[in-house]
This record gives C-alpha cells, sequence and structure tokens, in this order.
C-alpha cells in the first residue's frame, strides 16, 4: 500500500509540472470517478474521494490524457 501510494504522489508531482493542479479524494469528482477542468490558464485534475488508491492511479493517468488531449 505505501509502495502504490508513493507511486501516486510521483505521479502527481509529474503532473503539477507541467502547471496543473491536481486534487486527490478532496472532492466528489462532480459525480465521476475523476475529471479534467481547464479555465483559462488554470488546469486542474479532481480524483474522487470514494475510490481507493489502485484505481486512483488509472483515474489520474486517464484525466491527465484528457490535458494533453485539449493541449493537442
Amino acid at each position: 500500500m505505501a509502495c502504490q501510494r508513493d507511486r501516486i504522489i510521483k505521479l502527481k508531482d509529474y503532473i503539477e509540472s507541467f502547471g496543473i493542479k491536481v486534487n486527490i479524494g478532496k472532492n466528489k469528482a462532480r459525480g465521476n470517478r475523476g475529471v479534467f477542468i481547464n479555465k483559462g490558464n488554470l488546469s486542474r485534475i479532481d480524483v474522487s474521494q470514494c475510490i481507493n488508491y489502485e484505481d486512483s492511479a488509472s483515474v489520474l493517468v486517464h484525466e491527465f490524457f484528457h490535458y494533453l488531449h485539449y493541449k493537442n
């Protein structure tokens, strides 16, 4: 579990290096497992508080790909 948590933290730090704010487990992500939001110069990824650590990594990667798709 600690190893999985460390991977998620490293992934979160990597994504934040792009200037994206990442919230994991702080909200319900608008009823979804995760959400990517872009408003002007602010990009944000929210991962729902209702999922476990194993699933949060895949949700975080999924939402990051939404960011990449938006940028291209």
